[in-house]
C-alpha cells in the first residue's frame, strides 16, 4: 500500500514526504540567480545561490516554492538564499508592485507566510526587507538590510551582536545590529515559528528608525521571504505566502 500511495503521489505531483506540489505544474529553476514568477506576476521565486558553488534547484508553484536539490557545506556563511521577492531586485519588478516606496509610507505593511523545514542542517528562516537612499531598481541597496528571523539553527547566527529586546507583533525578538558591506539590523524571534500571520512588518520597520538605522526619506525596494542554508538546505519549502499594504494596525 506504502509503494502504491508514493506512486499516486509522484503522478498528481507530490512529494509524499513534503506534501507539496513537486512541479508536474510547477517551474524549475536552477540557475544561481535564476528566477521564475509566481501568483501571475505578484511575486517572484528566486534560487538565489550566492555563496557557494554547490547545486541548488527550486520547483515553483503558485505560492511558494521547494529547494531541491541542496547539499550545501558551508562553515561560516550562507550558501544561498532561496526567497519569494516582492518589489525590485537587481532590475527585475514582480508585476504592479508598490516598490520602491518611501520608508515613511509603509504603515500597513503585512505578511503571511508558512514553511517547511527538513529535520537536519543548518538554516535560517527570514524575511529580508532591503532599502537604499535612492529609488533604486538595479542592483544592490546601500542603506539597510533588515531582516526578521522566524527561526534558526543554534550555529547560524545574525551579523553583529545583540544589543536589545523588542515586541513586536505580540512575542518578543532580539535585536541584532552589525555591518559588513552595508548595516544589517536583525530581528529573531525568541520562540521560533514555522508560520506568521498578519506580521506586521511595518513595526519592525519603525523600531529600525527609532534606533537610526533606518531613514524616513528612504525608499524599502523588496520585501523578501526565504531560506540561508549553510549545511544541507534540501527539503527547505515555502507552503504559502503574501504580503500586502494595507490599513495600519490599531495601536496596542
Amino acid at each position: 500500500m506504502v509503494a502504491i500511495a508514493a506512486v499516486l503521489a509522484m503522478l498528481v505531483g507530490v512529494n509524499p514526504a513534503l506534501g507539496t506540489p513537486r512541479g508536474d505544474g510547477g517551474t524549475r529553476v536552477c540557475g544561481k540567480t535564476e528566477s521564475t514568477p509566481v501568483a501571475g506576476g505578484r511575486y517572484e521565486a528566486q534560487n538565489n545561490l550566492w555563496g557557494a558553488d554547490t547545486p541548488q534547484c527550486i520547483t515553483a508553484f503558485d505560492t511558494g516554492f521547494v529547494v531541491d536539490p541542496a547539499d550545501h557545506r558551508n562553515e561560516d556563511g550562507p550558501a544561498s538564499y532561496p526567497s519569494m521577492v516582492w518589489g525590485c531586485n537587481y532590475g527585475n519588478c514582480t508585476k504592479d508592485t508598490p516598490f520602491p516606496k518611501k520608508v515613511s509610507e509603509l504603515a500597513g505593511l503585512r505578511s503571511s507566510w508558512t514553511v517547511e523545514v527538513p529535520p537536519t542542517g543548518d538554516y535560517n528562516v527570514s524575511y529580508d526587507l532591503w532599502m537604499d537612499p535612492t529609488p533604486r531598481r538595479t542592483g544592490r541597496p546601500t542603506g539597510l538590510e533588515l531582516m526578521v528571523w522566524l527561526k534558526n539553527t543554534p550555529r547560524v547566527q545574525p551579523i553583529g551582536e545583540k544589543k536589545a529586546e523588542v515586541e513586536i507583533g505580540g512575542t518578543t525578538w532580539d535585536v541584532w545590529l552589525g555591518a559588513i558591506d552595508l548595516p544589517t539590523i536583525s530581528y529573531v524571534r525568541q520562540e521560533p515559528t514555522l508560520e506568521v500571520k498578519d506580521l506586521p512588518l511595518d513595526a519592525f520597520v519603525a523600531d529600525a528608525q527609532q534606533r537610526g538605522v533606518a531613514k524616513p526619506e528612504w525608499w524599502m525596494t523588496s520585501v523578501q521571504a526565504g531560506f540561508e542554508p549553510w549545511i544541507g538546505g534540501r527539503g527547505l519549502a515555502t507552503r504559502s505566502f503574501s504580503a500586502d499594504i494595507g490599513t495600519p494596525a490599531p495601536a496596542p
